[in-house]
């Protein structure tokens, strides 16, 4: 049987259930914190042709600009 690790701290996790994955409260809440996605206020300057473009696009998508913009970062960025 494979011995799991903390996903905080990385110490051994003996006698524990099998779906544990921190030894104690503290790894759990730094587990939880650094599992998080930050989000990172960005402001973009679009020529008229450009914003046009990515309107008629987020439009098509049935999104606002905001969340089609933000879409297709996170998916070029994975």
């Amino acid at each position: 049987m494979p011995i799991t690790l903390c996903r905080a701290c990385n110490k051994p996790l003996f006698n524990r259930r099998p779906q544990t994955r921190t030894c104690n409260a503290a790894c759990r809440a730094k587990h939880w914190r650094y599992s998080k996605v930050t989000m990172i206020p960005v402001s973009m300057m679009l020529n008229l042709t450009n914003y046009a473009l990515v309107k008629k696009a987020a439009e098509s998508a049935g999104k606002s600009i905001n969340d089609y913009v933000h879409g297709r970062v996170i998916s070029e960025s994975a």
